[in-house]
């Protein structure tokens, strides 16, 4: 079933959360609900899904050393590059035009750069370094900026930078630990993996550490 595998490309059930995140954004700064907020959070939920899907183009080779990746649609054929490539475009534009027309054009570049940094920033930088997830974590920080820039924010009021980085610090543990269950997956895949550098007892004082530390 075809709508299955865009579901699975657009990686629904992980983006949809970041769009929510880019409401929260939004409704802080314009507690309303109205057409504009639903349809900022649809644009940033398209741009979300165009970045990954140009996140898996960029990964077919990689994703098909992977058992966690290797059945994804693009590494199986079943979504051919031709259609993921058109696929990205339109989601790309559309997400784009959405958060323009019903947002500004701050928050839609602050779209463009959370794209360019996830794609091109932290998508290579993980393949030199075990630890790329902490400039990587920048990513999933700024869908609230675009919320808010869109409803009339500044991205350096202090509410949407307090939100961002209670985002930020959260990711960081977070991948780490799920890299304790899929690191040797991505060491044999040829991506340095914290597991190769530190032993699991240390990944775990670590991120406890991170966690504490950026909490106080």
């Amino acid at each position: 079933m075809i709508l299955k595998e865009y579901l699975q490309l657009s990686k629904i059930r992980i983006m949809l959360p970041v769009a929510f995140t880019g409401f929260t954004g939004y409704f802080i700064f314009h507690p309303q609900i109205n057409s504009a907020i639903g349809l900022v959070s649809i644009g940033i939920l398209f741009q979300a899904i165009a970045s990954s899907v140009l996140n898996q183009l960029q990964e077919i080779e990689l994703d098909r050393k992977m058992n966690r990746t290797k059945n994804r649609p693009l590494p199986t054929g079943e979504i051919s590059i031709s259609s993921a490539i058109v696929f990205f475009l339109l989601t790309l534009f559309a997400g784009t035009a959405l958060i323009y027309f019903f947002g500004n054009l701050t928050a839609a570049l602050t779209g463009l750069f959370t794209i360019f940094w996830y794609n091109i920033i932290y998508t290579y930088s993980k393949r030199i370094s075990a630890f790329a997830v902490v400039p990587g974590s920048l990513t999933g920080a700024l869908p609230p900026f675009i919320g808010w820039t869109a409803a009339g924010g500044s991205l350096l009021d202090k509410p949407i930078v307090f939100v961002g980085f209670l985002l930020f610090i959260g990711q960081v543990p977070h991948f780490w630990l799920l890299i304790l269950k899929y690191g040797e997956e991505y060491g044999n895949a040829g991506i340095p993996s914290l597991t190769r550098v530190l032993s699991r007892p240390q990944i775990n004082r670590l991120s406890f550490t991170w966690v504490v530390t950026s909490a106080v």
